[in-house]
């Protein structure tokens, strides 16, 4: 009894199976890794408070025991407003591509006592920041380096800080994983191109813990955002960023490209530093360029699986349709001559002894070529092919009738004599009737 059905085409296997593996392998394993990823929307990514994998309760809690004070803010406009009068700190902003780009543009103008730490900021945050530096990355990983460098945020070991790079920043260690940028005058920005050294469940790995609390702790307090979803346009009474309040003193002017005002008295308009609908600013911009509510409203591995899964339901409906084209003429496996084809078939059923089944197979024929040759309807039956046959072969219906339509007797030679008669009506019938 056989168990599976035969394959038609069992050559196709051998280029289907092999390479639907590989896809399969190869949409679970992107899926996996896009599973895998940190949502910057989980309310525990690189949380304070939070003690899972992904928060950063480890860090925060070694930076209070060293007497750091750990201020958590959950909004920007309120770390730029404490950052503003409080002097010197860390501002630590985990979350850059949630935060809204006039807020962005802001950071530069707090005082040169701040410091302002950025995680795993792209090309759009540092455009927005106002910094001239080139991103490049992602790797698949964050891979740990060697720090390259004698700053003071450097360790004696390797940190996980290697799958976003600044390689054009004035100060770079650890291969360009991290980077600080100093500007007389203002904060200093430091970018770290990965998140695990801050994390609870990368804090054992390399030095990732004594190098994230030693970034941090670097000014007596930090000021850490902790924000997780998109921050909308600031409007237009709203002021964070903090302005000297005497009169001789020149004030910069966030709406510009960082140019210090002119001297002169602070009776001007008390909203400069805000941005003004339809002047141009970069709140105008922010406002054209505010993400989709259905796209920001599922996190990103919800979408990249589903990207996925499309692409392997088109890997599989390619590998299942047909080939494209004209057909291909292929050569056949084996020839056999006709002769001897009708020569085996005359073999079974002479074997078979089918004298009755050989006969009706020729006089089928017979009739199928007559009906055609005088034009007549395909079910015309043998009774009026007969009478039809016979008005122009001028022999009788019933002769006609018994040559189209009789049987045989037992005998080979009954066989031969009925199918040389058959032979010999079709003939007369089609040469001395044409139509």
């Amino acid at each position: 009894m056989r168990l599976l059905p035969r394959l038609r085409h069992p050559r196709r296997l051998r280029v289907y199976v092999p390479l639907g593996i590989v896809l399969a392998l190869l949409a679970g394993t992107l899926i996996a890794h896009a599973v895998q990823q940190p949502d910057p929307t989980d309310a525990a990514f690189l949380s304070p408070a939070s003690t899972a994998g992904a928060g950063a309760s480890r860090v925060a809690d070694e930076l209070a025991r060293q007497g750091r004070p750990v201020d958590v803010l959950t909004s920007t406009p309120s770390v730029l407003e404490e950052a503003g009068r409080s002097g010197p700190a860390t501002v630590f902003i985990t979350t850059p591509e949630l935060v809204n780009p006039a807020y962005l543009a802001r950071l530069q103008l707090l005082p040169r006592t701040v410091r302002v730490v950025v995680v795993a900021p792209k090309q759009p945050q540092l455009d927005a920041m106002g910094l001239a530096v080139r991103v490049t990355g992602p790797r698949w990983t964050a891979a740990p380096v060697q720090p390259g460098c004698d700053a003071d945020l450097a360790t004696p070991g390797p940190v996980a800080v290697y799958r976003w790079r600044y390689p054009d920043a004035p100060v770079t260690c650890y291969d360009g994983g991290v980077a600080e940028l100093r500007t007389p005058g203002s904060a200093t920005v430091t970018l770290v191109g990965a998140a695990d050294p801050f994390r609870n469940d990368r804090a054992g790995e390399h030095d990732n813990h004594a190098f994230a609390v030693q970034l941090l702790a670097r000014e007596r307090r930090v000021i850490w955002l902790d924000l997780h979803q998109r921050e909308q346009v600031p409007p237009p009474t709203e002021d964070p960023a903090p302005r000297p309040t005497g009169g001789s003193g020149p004030t910069a002017d966030p709406d510009q490209t960082g140019e210090p005002w002119d001297d002169g008295d602070s009776g001007g308009d008390d909203r400069a530093g805000v941005p003004q609908p339809g002047d141009g600013s970069d709140g105008g911009t922010a406002s054209d360029d505010s993400s989709n509510p259905l796209a920001s409203a599922f996190p990103p591995a919800v979408w990249a699986t589903l990207a996925l899964l499309a692409l392997a339901a088109l890997a599989l409906t390619a590998a299942s349709a047909r080939r494209l084209g004209t057909p291909v003429a292929e050569p056949l496996p084996v020839q056999v001559r006709a002769a001897e084809t009708v020569r085996g078939l005359g073999g079974l059923y002479r074997r078979a002894r089918a004298r009755g089944s050989s006969l009706a197979t020729l006089q089928a024929a017979a009739r199928t070529r007559l009906i055609e040759h005088f034009g007549l309807p395909p079910g015309t039956g043998v009774d009026e092919l007969a009478g039809f046959v016979a008005e122009r072969s001028g022999r009788s219906a019933d002769e006609v009738r018994h040559v189209l339509g009789g049987g045989v007797e037992d005998s080979d030679e009954e066989l031969a004599r009925a199918a040389t008669e058959l032979q010999r009506l079709v003939d007369e019938a089609t040469e001395r009737n044409v139509p």
